[in-house]
């Protein structure tokens, strides 16, 4: 076997048919990141079959990948069989298996191709986070719980310095490495970012608001925000914080949009601060949904995220 590129070889032919049953794109992400993890356990067991004196470090590192890579299986296995429809699942779970065996039926022609892949897997365990296997990893291993990516300190540090949107002003963000950086449309917001790697329905925006004379002098409240925001929209709830160190003002909001010529609901909590005749709002959001979808459960689930990301923000300038 030649460095294990079966990887490879099944995660296109799993891709052409993921794309032929016209998946979402969270969905496909899903689907290549189980079978990349079914093949690589399957490999792993070959290794310690054919190689007795590997056995102990096959264990080892099996032991080292379940608490993200067996975490990421279990919820990527739960997350499929919601999205998918009953028999699809099991078809889809039979065709990688099929792949998985085809690849491997082949002897393993060196012990040092053994010992190659087992650091592969180690190196993966430790998240370089340079490959696409590894973002859809990350990305299912956190989706019961998204801010405990954060507390296990899988994070990226992104600072507005030098962005052209964000003129002088310098902020400091610290965002799930598994969430992709966007540029975003609004000319207000300096940043968004999206969570699966880009996939998901799910966003950290930063957005920058420049006040005039006669707002110098705003206070944030219910009612000051409640004119700001867009027609359509509705304040759940408020609540006063701190970012920095400077007071600040958490809203819950529910947003109706138009989406694709219908229209769609977002919830977000957005935190708002003054600082410099300027107006912020981290901002983080789920949706759009359809109107009768009842979003409380689905924020519920980032808010403690969403708090994360805001009470980690440093305002440098």
């Amino acid at each position: 076997m030649k460095t294990f590129l079966f990887f490879i070889n099944c995660l296109l032919v799993i891709h052409c048919q993921a794309q032929q049953q016209n998946y979402s794109p969270k969905v496909m992400l899903a689907i290549e990141t189980y079978a990349f993890l079914k093949g690589q356990s399957s490999a792993l067991q070959k290794v310690a079959l054919q190689f007795p004196s590997l056995r102990d470090e096959v264990a080892s590192v099996q032991k080292s990948a379940q608490k993200i890579h067996g975490r990421a299986q279990r919820n990527i296995e739960q997350f499929l069989k919601e999205e998918l429809k009953d028999n699809q699942f099991k078809i889809l779970q039979n065709n990688i298996d099929s792949l998985v065996t085809q690849q491997l039926k082949h002897p393993i022609e060196q012990e040092k191709q053994a010992k190659d892949f087992i650091k592969k897997v180690k190196d993966k365990i430790r998240f370089s986070y340079d490959t696409i296997s590894e973002k859809g990893i990350m990305s299912f291993a956190y989706l019961d719980a998204p801010h405990q990516e954060f507390a296990d300190g899988h994070i990226i540090l992104f600072s507005t310095k030098n962005h052209p949107k964000a003129e002088e002003s310098v902020l400091k963000i610290t965002i799930p490495k598994s969430w992709n950086a966007e540029e975003a449309q609004m000319p207000e917001t300096i940043q968004q970012f999206t969570s699966h790697d880009g996939t998901g329905d799910e966003k950290i925006l930063i957005v920058m608001y420049e006040l005039d004379e006669e707002e110098q002098n705003l206070i944030l409240n219910e009612k000051t925000v409640s004119e700001m925001i867009a027609p359509g929209s509705k304040i759940i709830r408020t609540e006063k914080v701190k970012i920095d160190g400077m007071p600040a003002l958490m809203v819950e909001i529910e947003e109706t949009i138009h989406f694709d010529a219908d229209k769609k609901k977002i919830r977000m909590l957005q935190f708002m601060f003054l600082h410099k005749q300027k107006l912020y709002c981290l901002q983080g959001s789920v949706g759009p949904a359809p109107l009768h979808h009842n979003l409380d459960h689905r924020l519920r689930k980032y808010e403690p995220l969403f708090r994360l990301v805001a009470a980690g923000t440093d305002v440098v300038h």
